[in-house]
Order: C-alpha cells, then sequence, then structure tokens
C-alpha cells in the first residue's frame, strides 16, 4: 500500500535536502570537524529520532508538543533570553502596536512546558498589582492544568473577553515550595511608556517610565519639556520595576540627559566581536540640571543601560537597591519567509562607558551538561578605555571601573547604587492581601459607594473595619511562614505512628502560628490604610493619583528629594570639584 507523505515530517526533510546540497558545496576540503559538517549531523539525527519516536513510541506522542519539546530543551540550556517565539508573539507585538487591550497585563513564554511570565508585568496592571513577577510559572488558569498547552492558547485564556471577568491563576514560584493562588480582575492594558509626570514638590520633578519601547525617547524629551516649563529644578527619574527594551530607545532616553557624542554603550558579540558603540547624537534637552536616577531589582536590560551611562559619565546620582543584572542583547530571527515562527537569540552583551559588564554570570549554565565550549568567556578581562573621558585600572584580581569623575563602580552583575535605599518591607499578611486581589476588589465596592470623595479623602478606622469584614467575607487565609513545615512533621508523625506522641506540642506551635499571623494583622493597619487609599485613590481621580498617594511613603524617593535639594550632597556624591560646581553635576 501506496504511503502519503506526512507533512509532520515537512521541516526535516527540508531541512536535511537543505543541508545536503548547500553545505557540501561550501566545505569541499574541510576536514571531518567543521562545524558545519557537524551541525548537518546533528540535524540529521535529530530528524531521525524524531521520526522513529512519533512512529514507533509505545504510547501516541503530539507531533507538535514534542518538537516544541525539543526545541525548548535546546534553548534551555543556553539563557533565559533565547526563546522559540510562537505565534502568539506577533499577536502579541500586534497589540502592543494598537496601544491597548483587555487582559492582565503580562507577557509569557513557553518554558519547560509551563507558560512563563517573560518579564515584569506592565504597570498598574492587575497581574502587577497582585505581585507577579517575572520567571513565575502558570500552571493552571480556572482550575485547568496548563501544562504543554499552546500558548497562544493559554494567553487568550488570560487576555478573556470582556473589562471587570475574573480569572484564577495558581502560579509556581521558585523558592516558594507549594503554589500560589492568584485572583486578578481583567482590566483595560493601556501600552505607554511613561506612567507618571509631574512634580513631588515644587521645583522637583519626577517622571517614571515602565519601559522602553519605540519612541520613548521622544516622549521623555516631550515630558521633560513640560516639566522645565513648570519650573524644574531637580529631575527624579523613576527606572525601577523598569525590564527595559529596545536598546536603540535605551540610547534615546539616555541622549536627553548626556551632553552629544558621548559613550552611552557599546555592544560586543561572541569573542569581542562585531562591536558596535552607540554614541549621543544629539544635544541634551536637560544638560545640566540636577538629576537622580531611581532603580531597583525589578531595573532591567534598557534600564539598566541609562542607569550605568548616568552613573559612569557622572551625569547624575543613582539611588535605590541593586538592578536586576541583565547585559545581553538579543536579535529576532525569523525561521521562515512569512515570519511565522521566529526565535529570539542572545547576540551580544553590552558594556557601560567605563567598560564594565553587568550581566550576572550565573545566567549562563556552565554546570554538568553545559552546552558551551570550555573555553568559556574570552574578552572580559582585557577591556580598553572608551574615550579620553573613560579611566580603567586593573588589579591582580581582575578589572575595577572607575567613573569619568575617578568614582569606583563595579561590574559583573547589576548596577549598585550611589545611594542604596531601600522601601519598607511588607509581612506575609500583606503580601497574601495583594496576592489575593483583596485590595482591589474592596474599593471597586468602595468607590461605587463613595463615589463623591475628594482628593484630600482619608482611609479611617471605619473604612479599616469595613475592610477586614470584606477580607472575613471571602474566606481569606494563610499559612505564616514556617507553619507548612509543621504539617509535614505532623504527616510524618502520622505515618510513623507516634503522631500522638508528639500531637500536645504541635498543637502549641500551630497555635503560636496563629498568634503571629494575629500580630500581623495587627500590626499592618497602617500599610492597609496606605494600600487602600492607593487603590481608593486609583479608581476614583486615575493613574497619577494611584501614584501620587505614594510618595509620603516611599523612602528612595524622599530620599531622591533630599539629595536634589542638598546640592553640596549632590555634587559630593558625584565627586564634582567645589571650583567646578558652579557649572553643574557633571562637570561641563
Amino acid at each position: 500500500m501506496k504511503k502519503h507523505f506526512d507533512p509532520r515530517y515537512r521541516l526535516f526533510f527540508l531541512l536535511i535536502i537543505s543541508l545536503n546540497i548547500v553545505l557540501p558545496l561550501t566545505l569541499i576540503g574541510k576536514d571531518g570537524e567543521d562545524p558545519y559538517i557537524q551541525t548537518r549531523n546533528n540535524i540529521l539525527n535529530f530528524g531521525q529520532i524524531y521520526q522513529a519516536i512519533t512512529e514507533r513510541y509505545v504510547e501516541d506522542v503530539d507531533p507538535d508538543k514534542f518538537i516544541r519539546a525539543g526545541i525548548n530543551g535546546m534553548l534551555d540550556k543556553l539563557d533565559p533570553y533565547t526563546v522559540y517565539l510562537e505565534q502568539e508573539g506577533k499577536e502579541e507585538l500586534q497589540l502592543m502596536t494598537r496601544g491597548k487591550y483587555y487582559g492582565v497585563g503580562m507577557r509569557i513564554q513557553l518554558r519547560n512546558g509551563w507558560a512563563t511570565v517573560a518579564e515584569q508585568p506592565f504597570a498598574n496592571s492587575p497581574a502587577s498589582r497582585a505581585g507577579i513577577r517575572e520567571g513565575d510559572q502558570i500552571i493552571e488558569i480556572d482550575g485547568k492544568n496548563t501544562k504543554d498547552d499552546p500558548l497562544d492558547e493559554t494567553a487568550q485564556r488570560l487576555r478573556g473577553a470582556k473589562k471587570g471577568s475574573e480569572v484564577r491563576i495558581k502560579i509556581q514560584r521558585v523558592g516558594e515550595e507549594k503554589p500560589l493562588d492568584f485572583t486578578l480582575i481583567r482590566d483595560e492594558i493601556v501600552i505607554s511608556d511613561i506612567e507618571y509626570v509631574g512634580f513631588v514638590e515644587p521645583g522637583i520633578g519626577l517622571i517614571k517610565l515602565s519601559r522602553f519601547n519605540r519612541g520613548a525617547g521622544d516622549q521623555v524629551r516631550e515630558a521633560v519639556e513640560t516639566l522645565m516649563d513648570q519650573g524644574l529644578d531637580g529631575l527624579i527619574f523613576d527606572l525601577r520595576g523598569n525590564p527595559g527594551g529596545l536598546l536603540d530607545a535605551a540610547v534615546e532616553v539616555a541622549e536627553n540627559f548626556v551632553s552629544k557624542g558621548q559613550m552611552i554603550v557599546y555592544t560586543e558579540g561572541r569573542n569581542g566581536q562585531n562591536r558596535t558603540d552607540y554614541r549621543s547624537a544629539a544635544d541634551p534637552i536637560l544638560g545640566s540640571t540636577p538629576l537622580v536616577i531611581l532603580v531597583d531589582g525589578y531595573s532591567a536590560s534598557a534600564a539598566e543601560i541609562v542607569a550605568g551611562a548616568i552613573q559612569d559619565l557622572d551625569r547624575g546620582v543613582i539611588i535605590g537597591s541593586e538592578t536586576f543584572g541583565k547585559g545581553l542583547v538579543q536579535t529576532v530571527v525569523p525561521l521562515d519567509r512569512r515570519g511565522e515562527t521566529q526565535i529570539k537569540i542572545t547576540t551580544a552583551k553590552y558594556f557601560m562607558p567605563s567598560g564594565r559588564l553587568i550581566q550576572r554570570p550565573e545566567v549562563f549554565d556552565r554546570g554538568a551538561g553545559s552546552v558551551f565550549k570550555a573555553s568559556g568567556d574570552t574578552n572580559e578581562a582585557a577591556k580598553e578605555p572608551i574615550g579620553e573621558e573613560t579611566k580603567i585600572n586593573e588589579n591582580e584580581n581582575g578589572k575595577k571601573y572607575t567613573t569619568k569623575n575617578d568614582r569606583p563602580v563595579n561590574g559583573g552583575g547589576g548596577i549598585t547604587p550611589d545611594v542604596a535605599v531601600e522601601n519598607f518591607n511588607l509581612n506575609r499578611y500583606e503580601i497574601e492581601l495583594i496576592r489575593q486581589s483583596m485590595f482591589f476588589n474592596f474599593s471597586l465596592n468602595y468607590v461605587a459607594e463613595h463615589h463623591a470623595l475628594d482628593k484630600d479623602f482619608v482611609v479611617t478606622q471605619e473604612t479599616l473595619d469595613e475592610f477586614n469584614k470584606f477580607v472575613e467575607s471571602k474566606d481569606f487565609d494563610y499559612k505564616p511562614a514556617g507553619s507548612e513545615e509543621v504539617e509535614k512533621l505532623a504527616e510524618i508523625a502520622k505515618q510513623n505512628d507516634c503522631y500522638e506522641d508528639i500531637k500536645p506540642h504541635l498543637d502549641a506551635i500551630l497555635a503560636r502560628f496563629e498568634q503571629a499571623k494575629q500580630m500581623e494583622r495587627e500590626n499592618s493597619a497602617d500599610h492597609i490604610k496606605l494600600f487602600l487609599k492607593r487603590e481608593i485613590a486609583g479608581k476614583l481621580f486615575g493613574r497619577d493619583a494611584y501614584i501620587e498617594t505614594m510618595f509620603d511613603s516611599d523612602l528612595p524617593l524622599k530620599r531622591s528629594v533630599e539629595v536634589l535639594k542638598n546640592p553640596k550632597e549632590y555634587n559630593e556624591i558625584l565627586h564634582v570639584q567645589l571650583a567646578e560646581a558652579d557649572k553643574g553635576p557633571s562637570g561641563k
């Protein structure tokens, strides 16, 4: 009986045919170790394994899921940013181009068979407010397991059909033993780089940039112009929580602050090849006005380029906490002529003007089973100074880097702020209230009943009591840190027939945990009032009010204001000589 051609093997047959035709013509005279011949042989082997499994395995194998698993398995051995882009990637790009859609506000990608949050959720989105993080695995949506589901299907289930609808998701997070439950309310997601433009207090402006999409540089320039027209004396540029974006956008944003012709960043490919320098090509709109850059552990990629350039050039003061540490550049490569399948590949590393690399080295899996050649990195220890403005000193332990004004700065993982300031910490009770959308859900009902509130409204004890009743009505509960270990001990005791012997002790420990929960609730009153005010203000008066509500409690922001209002401290941090202080913070 004649067999029909199975389209599942079309990709491999095309690859094999192409390799057999092209490679022999281009590799005449090469020995058997040539990488192109190795590639051809490996693809042939891969195709044969794929065909053998799909035809002969004892259970039916889904060909699409099987090949996807193979692709993801290869890419997982490289770095977290080299990924296979399915159709959802194109649709998502179109959504971002249109500027808005209804959903929960997070980008996902498929890794290890699970839909995974690709980066920090969009600012002020339902996912962001609930505390969803980059790297979270979405293992259930509305009670349905998502293992090996197509990415576009998972995205559509998250996106839903209308604003205000509810979606329940279960998250597996690194460092958490058990999955986390979230309840998200779909909302309109407006794609905008600028999240806030305004004044913290007279003369001290604030621009919060949420990401670096195309046009971010022009948006920042317009925002600065708006503030300058209103009497700007010092600017706080907030990059906290900014996951980055386009490299070109980072350069264009930095051009608003640094002198024309100065190095902002440069990139290098494998083994230091294909170097590209990115210098400011425009005169800055804010060339000497005092500048503070706010960063935190979620400031990454393009955000780190801007912060690192400002720091290395001593153009402003960096305040906050150490940044994420992503110093890699990705390129999207189409895999077919129509561009329906693409792969995003890490193709270069980027370096600050001082020559330092801020990529955390652990991102590359060089342990057992590593796919990298043993020679490893070759050029990180041999960087050359960039221009007469930059100085680099060596010692026996590797490289030391200094800024334009000879201030020491670190390489090898994130931007270390000039002034370290951590914001207030949340206890487990507060984290769980946010995670389960209690503040968001309560404020919906509250605003409907109190829509005539003034902007200076106060969250009273009566409002707090009303919120506590609301939380109780939702059967809200959580497990304090450490209680799960006690429950495990109880299970082990039951399995070994000694539970009754230790039960009194376990009960006493669990009772202490209940006391701890009660103390957390009592100690959370001030924070809960703050979060309620933020949610209520945001729903009544818009996004600006949502952000401005936190000004008085934002410790890094308050420290930024202090530095900008104290020229002596500002110049001392940047090592600006007193004789040059009248020339502006950059010494120009």
